[in-house]
């Protein structure tokens, strides 16, 4: 089975400009609050506000795309991610702090996937020879108990955390920063479909004694997907911890951001390219709107849920599914339908 649904020519045709349109707005947008433009009289199009909420759905279009390398194309679903995110934070944070590293943030930027890159190498050869819940239970549990640790050492900051240095006005450098890592994060798994990696991945999510059968170290390639997927979440910590200038357990080893990287990879096509962005856009976009809480939140959550529910049941591969005509529910699949039952 292909990870890469084909999408039918003509709504290709439409759905590429209007894509590529609205990247171009996303990018040059933010460029309004400069004051280059304002000296040019142009008028600013998004707000500080709006370009933070841009920025945070930059970052977990980072999440859910470096997720789905070990959930979406090795098949291994990890609740642990977010231990990978807290490790690039503290590892930012430590070394750009000024009574500790007070290097400058470039190299403490350059330094946040190393760390969770070692710790995923260490803990993945032993975690990634259990599967499914257990391996889903394991990665959960480690990652809590991480964040438990750090926590409890005062090296680390305790539970008052870090504080790296505030740089002024630089919303619009970690809205680009972070675009940039997503960027990164999109072509990796573009670049790991088209290889011999990826397919050994596609190998081991479908059958993996059968991709040991024909010869595939499917430990060596879990482990290297997992550390993959370590470093991009890593270096979104990293930018994360300096754009925030505050570092604790509480807001870089949240078990929400485990869930939601999950469900925005499942939404939008695990296993596919654009499958987790569109998912990260959309729902990240909607937990916005609900965060300002009104009258209607209630009932939106709860569709929410139904909308989730749906997914899993009937769009496994999430909206790329019912786009590119591969699930029973797909246009495709109900327009052949109508033509069989019109007949």
């Amino acid at each position: 089975m292909s990870a890469l649904p084909k999408v039918p020519t003509r709504l290709r045709r439409v759905a590429v400009p209007v894509v590529w349109f609205l990247v171009v707005v996303v990018v040059l947008a933010p460029l309004t609050q400069t004051d280059e433009a304002r000296n040019l009289g142009i008028p600013a199009v998004v707000n500080r506000a709006q370009l933070r909420i841009l920025t945070t759905i930059a970052m977990f279009v980072v999440m859910a795309s470096a997720w789905n390398i070990i959930g979406g194309l090795a098949g291994y679903a990890s609740f642990g991610n977010v231990g990978f995110f807290g490790l690039g934070a503290y590892t930012t944070a430590m070394l750009v702090d000024r009574d500790r590293g007070g290097l400058p943030f470039a190299i403490g930027l350059l330094a946040a996937p190393i760390l969770p890159m070692l710790f995923a190498a260490g803990i993945g050869s032993v975690l990634l020879r259990l599967r499914g819940h257990y391996f889903a239970i394991a990665t959960l549990g480690t990652s809590i108990a991480l964040g438990e640790v750090i926590k409890n050492i005062d090296f680390f900051g305790g539970s008052t955390g870090l504080f790296p240095p505030i740089l002024p006005k630089a919303d619009l450098v970690f809205f680009y920063l972070m675009l940039a890592v997503a960027a990164l994060a999109i072509v990796s798994n573009w670049l790991i479909l088209r290889s011999r990696f990826g397919y050994g991945l596609i190998a081991i999510r479908e059958n993996e004694h059968a991709a040991e059968v024909i010869g595939i170290d499917t430990t060596r390639y879990k482990v290297r997907a997992f550390v993959t997927a370590a470093a991009l979440t890593g270096l979104a910590g990293g930018v994360f911890a300096q754009w925030t200038s505050f570092v604790s357990q509480d807001n870089v080893f949240p078990i929400s951001y485990n869930v939601e990287m999950i469900l925005m990879a499942i939404i939008g096509g695990a296993g596919t390219v654009f499958g987790p962005v569109i998912g990260a856009v959309g729902l990240e976009a909607l937990i916005q709107v609900l965060a300002g809480g009104g009258s209607a939140a209630a009932a939106t959550q709860v569709g929410l849920g139904v909308l989730l529910a749906i997914t899993v049941v009937f769009l496994p591969r999430g909206v790329i599914d019912f786009f590119g005509g591969r699930s029973k529910l797909s246009l495709r699949a109900i327009r052949a339908s109508l033509r069989e039952t019109s007949a």
